[in-house]
């Protein structure tokens, strides 16, 4: 049950993360964050491996640890929003709400139902006061807060609205300075996709897309080239 409780959620994780870049990239970057993602996973998947080869309780505190350190870390870009929100400046457009977040709703609503089904196994659980569990109470406990804070997550940020403002590019989950923008490119064969590539320090995810509606794009290509004359790549 412990494997299945993390195993599953992760393999949902990555389809869903596929998907999802689908909907955010060109088909080049696609591959080039997806590769980060298995880059990603390659550095962390070995560690949380070897979690289960702790003797117990030291795996359940584990672990429990982890999911309390993924759930405060989701409640707390959720609950510092607002300060990226102010550094972002004044609201210039608002360009709607695009496909991009329209699936990260489709994935909390995938994360609802796992969410519901894991919550049914622990009370089942509880009734028996977890006579018939190998794993702590505090392991299901801090398991269905990290499962309740990831829906609530998703949920957030797929309800999210894009917008251009003052100093970037601004969404709920993120924001992209004018200064992070290396270059840029439109994909119009495609909805009027927007490309950008981000300047940062390690090359994770360096570039991230979204589908613009049209009457936006004179507006934010004029906008571009104005912050970003002089040193600015366009393909």
């Amino acid at each position: 049950m412990i494997w299945a409780s993390i195993i599953i959620p992760m393999g949902v994780g990555l389809f869903l993360g596929y998907t999802l870049r689908r909907s955010m990239f060109n088909h080049k970057a696609v591959w080039r964050n997806w590769l980060a993602s298995i880059s990603l996973l390659l550095v962390t998947v070995p560690p949380l491996v070897g979690v289960f080869f702790l003797p117990q309780p030291w795996q359940d505190y584990t672990l429990s640890g982890l999911f309390i350190l993924c759930s405060a870390l989701l409640w707390l870009y959720i609950i510092t929003s607002p300060r990226r929100k102010k550094r972002a400046g004044s609201l210039l457009w608002n360009l709607g709400w695009p496909g991009t977040h329209k699936t990260l709703l489709s994935i909390g609503i995938i994360w609802i139902m796992i969410a519901l089904l894991q919550t049914s196994i622990v009370l089942d659980l509880a009734e028996k006061e977890f006579a018939e569990s190998y794993n702590r109470p505090e392991y299901y406990i801090s398991q269905i807060i990290f499962y309740w804070s990831t829906v609530i997550y998703f949920l957030w940020a797929g309800l999210s609205r894009l917008e251009l403002r003052e100093n970037g590019i601004y969404f709920k989950f993120g924001f992209i300075e004018w200064k992070k923008i290396a270059a840029y490119k439109w994909k119009e064969k495609e909805g009027n996709i927007l490309t950008v590539w981000i300047k940062q320090r390690f090359p994770l995810f360096p570039t991230a897309s979204w589908e613009i509606p049209g009457i936006y794009k004179a507006t934010i290509d004029r906008m571009l080239s104005q912050h970003l004359s002089g040193r600015l790549r366009k393909y």
